[in-house]
C-alpha cells in the first residue's frame, strides 16, 4: 500500500485497473492452464500410456480414476464460482449469495457422491464429508443472515415467530454442533473404509501400500508377472 496515492486520481485509477486485471488473471489463468494440460493428457491417461507431460502433471490427476482425470479442473471451477463469482452479487442482496452458494454446493456434493472420481475410497469419503460440512456452514450463515435481517426490520420476536429460532447465537450453536458431528462421522467412516480396503488381498507396493498403477509403454499390450 502506498499512502501517498490519493483516491479518485489518475494514478489511483491505474492501480485499480491493474488490481482488477490480476484478480481476473489468477483464477481464470489457473483454470485455463490446468484444463489445457489435462486435455492434452487425456488420451495418454485413458490408454495408460504415460508421456513426459502426464508424468509432469501427476499432481493434477494421480488421485482420480482415468475416466475422471479432469476432475481437478472441475473442482477448481467450483471454487472460483463459489469464492469469486458469487461475491459479485451486491451486498444488499447478500441472502441471494447464500442461495446461489447453497445450490452450487448441493449439486456438487450429489454429483461427487454419484460419480466417485477418486481411486481411494477414503479420499472419496473425506471429499463428500468436507463438501457436506461446507454446505452446513453456508446454510447456517444463510439462516443467521435471514434471522438478523428480520430482527432488524421487525424485531426479535417476529424473527423468532417466522423462523423458529430464539436467536442468531442458537443458529450458530446448532450449526457448529452439526459441523463437528459430520466431521467426526466422516472421519470415522474414512478410517473404516481404509481398514476394509486394506484387508482385501491385492498386489501392493511396499513403498505406498497401495496397488501399483500399471501403465503400458508405446507398442506394448500385456503385463507379465513371475
Amino acid at each position: 500500500l502506498d499512502a501517498n496515492v490519493q483516491c479518485d486520481t489518475t494514478q489511483h485509477a491505474r492501480i485499480k485497473i491493474l488490481a482488477a486485471f490480476l484478480l481476473i488473471l489468477w483464477p481464470a489463468g489457473s483454470l485455463i492452464l490446468f484444463t489445457s494440460l489435462l486435455f492434452l493428457c487425456y488420451t495418454a491417461l485413458r490408454t495408460k500410456m504415460p508421456t513426459a507431460l502426464t508424468r509432469a502433471t501427476t499432481f493434477l490427476h494421480k488421485e482420480y480414476k482415468e475416466r475422471w482425470c479432469w476432475w481437478d479442473a472441475l473442482d477448481l471451477l467450483r471454487k472460483i464460482v463459489l469464492v469469486g463469482v458469487v461475491v459479485v452479487v451486491p451486498e444488499e442482496r447478500s441472502f441471494l449469495r447464500f442461495v446461489a452458494a447453497t445450490l452450487l454446493c448441493s449439486v456438487f456434493v450429489v454429483v461427487l457422491a454419484v460419480v466417485r472420481p477418486y481411486k481411494r475410497i477414503e479420499n472419496h469419503v473425506l471429499a463428500v464429508g468436507t463438501n457436506l460440512v461446507l454446505l452446513l456452514v453456508i446454510l447456517g450463515a444463510s439462516w443467521t443472515t435471514l434471522f438478523e435481517s428480520i430482527q432488524e426490520l421487525s424485531g426479535e420476536a417476529e424473527a423468532e415467530r417466522l423462523l423458529g429460532w430464539p436467536s442468531s447465537d442458537a443458529i450458530f450453536g446448532v450449526t457448529m454442533f452439526l459441523v463437528v458431528g459430520a466431521l467426526f462421522v466422516f472421519l470415522y467412516g474414512a478410517l473404516l473404509a481404509a481398514r476394509r480396503v486394506a484387508k482385501v488381498f491385492k498386489i501392493r507396493l511396499k513403498t505406498t501400500n497401495q496397488p501399483p498403477e500399471l501403465t503400458l509403454a508405446k507398442g506394448l499390450t500385456w503385463h507379465l508377472f513371475n
